[in-house]
């Protein structure tokens, strides 16, 4: 997933703040680079963040909901 097509999926559902605090994280980590675009989409549309959440916690949900798809495909 490309760097623009993260911060339009995290701005659309509210999160840019959060995208701008992790942007660094998510580059180093690679977090979301190998991510289709639609999952994010789909766990922003079924997971509710405090906009305070650290990367460590974006990280371990993210991680859960991608492994949680998988799992049900």
């Amino acid at each position: 997933m490309t760097e623009q097509d993260m911060a339009d999926i995290f701005s659309d559902y509210g999160y840019s703040s959060v995208y701008h605090r992790f942007k660094t994280p998510l580059y180093v980590t690679g977090l979301l680079d190998d991510m289709e675009p639609e999952l994010l989409e789909d766990f922003f549309e079924h997971m509710e963040l405090s906009p305070q959440l650290f990367f460590d916690e974006f990280r371990f949900w993210i991680q859960y909901y991608a492994a949680s798809q998988n799992n049900h495909s």
